[in-house]
Formats: structure tokens, sequence, C-alpha cells
């Protein structure tokens, strides 16, 4: 940003927060959402952790949306997927298993085994290293969180766009209590869900949560039996809470996850009117030849032959079955000791982990062709903490180390004929990644006028060492991994940085003030499993950086009736990784597709944010968010082109993907009270958002137009609030969205977010 600019955005921030200040009108950059004022008194007060502490939202200078229990069932929100429903600067995308969520231009592109995801995820303060752990269901839930630039100084090194945290309901001391619901939908949705907390004395508690969750697919597979985005999901949650003294307080909790189907692929979707020539290797769209992705245009309407999405065949008879198969262990331990003064905690987590997934890339009728991954991981950590006990002190500060390390082993096949994918003319592909990371950190925040000017400062020094090895992996007739054997070939990688904080905070008043915030983050570099097989591709890709500024403010108005978020924000990116496929020399002949990530220059987002929540009368809540961005690549030229072709590319200037200018969310809901008969509530939320691109290329064919989604829904409670019936439909208008697309080396492969669904949700409290 030059100097110029530069002043005009202080000016304009100046502006801004003054006005708003004077105004009474600028508020937190999170408030609770939908459901947070049943009973009235206002915009309920939510306590989060983003900061390693417990602390008032609106004391926390971070931009930061949290979605309390009550407002993930009325929206449905089971999972990652539907939280940009109430988030601004947040976006999700899905391929096969992998989440792909995005915040503020910055998305997770690198899904395979060296990779690490650039957006954070923590369940419990235990942190998920693999991006499809981020569909892990929310069940049992007290908060999400969702921390929107760089956490680098307190969360770690993959925070490197933001950071969700999600944080389970806690066993408690005082009541014998629980919960069950049934809900039943489209696509013969049948969940089942509950909870049952048992204090065992006024010292130890035991709490167990659990699902059970199956769905059909919507859309078509080989047979009904096999649809694709169909859901078999099994999710327990054990938890014990010991608390022998006062201010000692130990919470063990175990989690069991299992995902079964056919799962969410994105590969394989053939589009209407999008093919390739075997003979020239070329795109023939509609008639017209196009070289491979790159010289589609950016404009027109290609795909006038597209087939609706659920009549579009994915498999034909024949073909191979696609397969999803997760698994997922995690154990953990949260202990803290208060002494007074200071606090003393421990967080230990275990992941034990394993995903099987496989793909039919061939879009044609024959038997062949089918691609597939397994990943097998094991990892611990181990985080310490220590810090001041009271968070209100005019001097606070914490200090920590933290300690990760994971053991990988991972078999790929790509493009080997079904019925000889375990004989010896079918090579797999292995890797046997390790990462070991060291990290410690601290912040301290200090009252210069009490109550009224603050400052904070913090910095994390992370080391990571990586080793690759290269393997060979064997498998069973059923596709699956008996055996992963090194070959010889090592790689060792240490990536050695410092990340920072620092921030200025301004009271108005005890509920208005305005702050500014200078952060830096990174994520790790690594190594292209590709090059194993095919030299000629880039074997490292570099770690990303990025430089965040942030103006902001937080305040509450009307006694507390009413919130009104704002935050102006400018990232600058160097060496960004980013993900290409390319097109290379298959095994057995022929070509097929290679992930390659790559490192883009320069790149920068900025934009502004706003968040309003307002509870005007007793039992009306109302809100409002709205996402103004720019994400583009400054410079990402000298990209090398596919394999048999020559040349580079230069994606200078195209846009970030999945990075709407423009995003609207809102919703409005009323509380009918009807005395001793309950209460009713109509609830109504619209997401509108601006058209994207799915890839770099920056073509008409990964391009998803402008849309608009209306969610609607009516529930009734009984007076003593232990009886609930929903009724919901999402997506009313039944948009059809993309929110993955790659282009492969058959054609364009497509994933899709869910077309309209209904349903009917019966809960009891007791």
């Amino acid at each position: 940003m030059g100097g110029f600019e530069m002043r005009k955005t202080l000016l304009l921030v100046t502006a801004l927060m003054c006005n708003s200040a004077l105004a009474g009108v600028a508020s937190a950059q999170s408030s609770a959402e939908p459901g947070a004022n049943a009973q009235g008194g206002g915009v309920d007060v939510i306590i989060v952790t983003a900061q390693r502490r417990s602390e008032d939202l609106q004391d926390v200078p971070i931009a930061i949306t949290a979605i309390d229990a009550d407002a993930l069932a009325a929206n449905d929100i089971r999972d990652l997927s539907r939280v940009e429903l109430l988030t601004p600067g947040f976006s999700f995308g899905k391929s096969g298993s992998d989440a792909r969520p995005a915040i503020r231009g910055v998305r997770t592109e690198n899904v395979g085994v060296s990779g690490d995801p650039s957006i954070g995820f923590f369940v419990d303060n235990v942190y998920r290293s693999r991006t499809s752990m981020a569909n892990e269901p929310f069940i049992d839930v007290e908060r999400v969180e969702v921390q929107r630039g760089p956490q680098g100084t307190l969360y770690g090194r993959n925070t490197f766009g933001g950071n969700v945290a999600v944080s389970s309901a806690a066993p408690d001391f005082t009541d014998f209590s629980g919960s069950g619901a049934f809900t039943y939908g489209s696509y013969d949705r049948l969940r089942g869900e509950g909870h049952l907390n048992v204090p065992l004395s006024d010292r130890i508690a035991v709490r167990v949560a659990g699902l059970r969750e199956t769905m059909d697919g919507y859309v078509e597979g080989i047979d009904e039996a096999h649809d694709i985005f169909d859901r078999d999901t099994t999710y327990v949650r054990a938890a014990l809470r010991i608390e022998p003294t006062d201010g000692f307080d130990m919470t063990f909790r175990y989690t069991r996850w299992e995902e079964r189907g056919t799962g969410g692929a994105a590969f394989g979707y053939r589009v209407g009117g999008i093919f390739v020539n075997p003979t020239t290797g070329r795109f023939d769209i509609n008639g017209e030849p196009y070289l491979l992705r790159y010289d589609i245009p950016r404009t027109g309407n290609p795909l006038v032959e597209g087939i609706p999405i659920d009549e579009r065949p994915l498999f034909y008879p024949g073909d191979t079955i696609l397969e999803q198969e997760l698994d997922q262990d995690v154990f953990s331990a949260n202990i803290s000791l208060d002494l007074g003064p200071v606090t003393f905690r421990s967080i230990t987590g275990y992941v034990d982990y394993s995903v099987f997934r496989n793909a039919d890339n061939d879009f044609g009728t024959r038997v062949g062709n089918v691609d597939g991954q397994e990943d097998r991981l094991d990892a611990w950590s181990q985080e310490l903490q220590v810090s001041n006990s009271n968070a209100g002190d005019r001097f606070s500060w914490i200090l920590g180390y933290f300690y990760y390390q994971e053991d990988v082993s991972a078999s790929f096949f790509s493009s080997c004929p079904s019925l000889a994918r375990n004989t010896p003319g079918c090579a797999f592909a292995a890797g046997l990644p390790k990462t070991t990371s060291n990290a410690f950190f601290g912040q301290a925040s200090f009252w210069i006028i009490p109550d009224v000017l603050r400052i904070t400062g913090g910095t994390r020094h992370t080391e990571d060492e990586k080793t690759v090895y290269r393997a060979v992996g064997t498998t069973d007739a059923s596709q699956r991994l008996t055996s992963v054997t090194r070959t010889g070939q090592q790689f060792d990688f240490t990536f050695d940085k410092i990340t920072w904080r620092g921030n200025v905070e301004y009271y108005l008043t005890p509920d208005n003030s305005v702050y500014g915030t200078i952060s830096t983050g990174f994520r790790s570099g690594g190594f292209n499993f590709g090059f194993f097989a095919n030299p000629a591709l880039p074997a490292f890709f570099a770690p990303e950086t990025v430089t965040a500024y942030e103006f902001g403010s937080k305040n509450r108005l009307l006694d507390n009736a009413v919130q009104v978020n704002l935050s102006l924000y400018r990232n600058e990116f160097r060496d960004l990784q980013v993900q290409n496929q390319f097109l290379v020399p298959a095994p057995g002949g022929g070509t097929t597709t290679t992930s390659v990530i790559l490192n883009a220059a320069s790149a920068y987002s900025q934009g502004f944010e706003a968040e309003v929540q307002a509870v005007p009368v007793q039992g009306l809540d109302i809100g409002f968010s709205a996402t103004l961005m720019k994400a583009r690549y400054k410079d990402y030229a000298n990209v090398p082109a596919p394999a048999n072709y020559t040349g580079t590319l230069d994606y200078s200037g195209n846009h970030i993907p999945y990075s709407p200018d423009w995003k609207l969310t809102g919703y409005i809901a009323y509380d009918i009270d009807l005395g001793n008969a309950g209460t009713i509530r109509p609830q109504a939320t619209l997401l509108w958002s601006d058209g994207y691109f799915n890839t770099d290329t920056n073509t008409v064919l990964d391009f998803q137009p402008s849309y608009a989604k209306l969610d609607l829904r009516i529930g009734w409670t009984s007076a003593d609030e232990r009886f609930s019936i929903e009724g919901f439909v999402n997506n009313v208008t039944d948009e059809v969205t993309l929110n993955r697309a790659t282009f492969g080396s058959r054609g364009l492969n497509q994933s899709y977010d869910a077309p309209r669904m209904f349903g009917v949700r019966v809960g009891a409290n007791f």
C-alpha cells in the first residue's frame, strides 16, 4: 500500500470511528447470534477465549463472531459448512472429504499429506491438522468462535488466515440434566442426538453426548444406494471433570467419529458441453476448442448445455462405486491450577485419524481410471501456559510452550484400471511425512490509563522440522492400504519464524472502544509428492507469510439493546501457497492430473466488515452483516504450463478464489408469547453473495455467479422449555451453487452446495 493510499485509508478509518463513537453506534467485531435474547434483556454477553483466557467478547480487540448453542440449533448448523450464514468474511467449500474454509481471501488448497491448513481448527483447545477434520460434527457444543485475521501469536503457525475454535459443553457439578432431539428431512435425513450430564459428587461429574445421522445423497450416482453427498455419521463424546480442590480443575475427553458412504467428492462431475478431445488434448466447449484451462475466456456462457444437478449422472453401469471411510479418535486433558497470583494450565491432545476415498475420473462408460487416496495419522500435542489469574489486572500477561508431533502414512493411486490396481503393473505412490513443531509464545497487556487506554504486544517463535520419505504402498482387493515401505529417498526441512502482534485500544466510554492492530502470521513450506513420480514437477514450495493491519470499534448501545460491528483491514501476503492441477503422464499410459503447490510472489486482501444486532423490544431479534472485500494476486507470474505444453502463465491481477467482493447476511426472529401454551418463534435468514471464481485461472467455467439463499423456520417451545418442535426449509428457492471447482484432464470437476432441504426437529430437555 502506497503512502498516499495509506493516508487516505487512515483518514477514512478515523472518520468512521469518530463518527461511530459520537453517534454511539459502533460496536464489537462479534456479537451474540440469533437466539441470544429469547427472554429479553438485550443482547447476551458472550465469553470467548480468543486470547487463551476467558473474557467478555466486547473486551477482546480481535474480529470475532461467536455462535452459541441456541444459534447453532436454530440455523441447522451441524458442522462448519453453514457457519457462513452468520459470519462476515467467511465462506466454505468442500472437495471430497476435505473442508476448504476461507477467511478474508485466505483458503486452504493444499489438502495433501504434506500440506498444512491455512485456517486453524481447534476443538476443546486440541489442534486438528487435516482439512477433513474440520468437518467434525457439532454436538453438545457450547460455542463456536470464528477469529478473523492471523492468530499466529497465541494459536500458532497454521492460523494464517484466521482460526475456528469449538468449545463443547463441560460436565456440570450441580445438575443432573439431559436432552434429546430427532430430525427428519429431505433425502431421508434421519438425525438423533442427545446428551446426559451426571454429577457424581460436588467435585466429580461426567457428560456424554452423541449423534447418529444418515441421509441419501443429492447427486445421482451409479444407483440409488450410492448417490453422492450422502451421510452416514456416528459421533460420541465422553467427558470426565474432577475438581479435587478449589482452583484445581481437570477435564478429560474422548471422542469417536465415523463417516461412511460415497462422501462428497468433487471429482468426476461431467458438465454438459465440456469434454477433452482425446486427440488434441483440448477442451471442446460447445464446439469451440480451447487449450486446456488456460485460454478459456472470462466472459460468455459456454455452459448452455449443462445438465441440472439432480439429473447429472456421475457414474455409469460397470464403473467403480465411489467410497469414503473416515475414522477419528481423540483423547484430551485440560488441567488448570489457580494459585491466586498466577494460573498454570496444561492442554494435552492425541489424535488417531484415517481417511480413505476414491474417485472415478474417466467420465466414461468403461471400467477404469480409478483415483484414490488413503491417509493415516497419529499426532499428539502438549501446551503449557502460565498467566496472571485476573484478566482485569492493570498488567495482564500469558506465557506458553507448544509441542506438536505428527506421523503420517499415505498412499495414492491414479488412473489405475479398476481390475488391475493390485497387480504389479499398477504403481502406487506413497509417502511418510513427519512433522515436529516447537513454539514459545507470550503476550502482555498494560493499561496506560486505567479503563481508558491499553496497549498489547505479543510474539511467538516457531520451529518446524519436516521429514519426507519416498515410499511404495500396497493394497488389498478392496483398495485399502496394507503397507507403506520406504524406498530410500528422504528430504528434510526446517522452518523457523517469529510472528508478532501489536495492539492499541482506546475506550471512549466503558461500552465504546476503538482499536488498531498490526499482526503477522506464517504457514510452513513443504514438499510436492508428485515430484517422486515426475521429477519435472516442482519439488518444494516455500512458507507463506502475512502482515495484517486492522482498525476496529466495539460498542454497546441503548442498555445493550443494539450492537454494531465495524472492521477495516488490509492483509499483505508473500509467497502465498497456491494449488495447481498439472497434466502429467499416467502410469498405464495416457495422462492424468497431479496437484502441485506453487508460491504466488505477492497478493493482498482488503475490506470492510460490519455486523449489527438489535433487540428493540422483548422477543424480537434482528441481525445484519456486510462484507466488502477485494482479494487479488499482485505478482503471480511464470506459472508453469502443464506437461505436454510449453511456456508459462501469468495470473497477476487475478481474483483470489472464494473471495466475493460483496456478501450480505441477515436474519429476523420474533418470540410470540402464548403464556402457559408456550412460545412460537418464526425466523428468516438470508445470505446474498456476489459472484466469485473457484480457481486461480479465473475463467467463466469456474465462476459462481451472484446468488441469494433464504432459510425459513418456525418453532414452538413449551412454557417450561422442556419440549420443542420446529419445521424448517433451507435454501427455499433451490439455488444451485458451486462450492468447489477444479480443472482435470478429462473435464471440469465440480462440487455443489446442498439443494433445497426441509425437515422437522423434535426435542426434549430434562
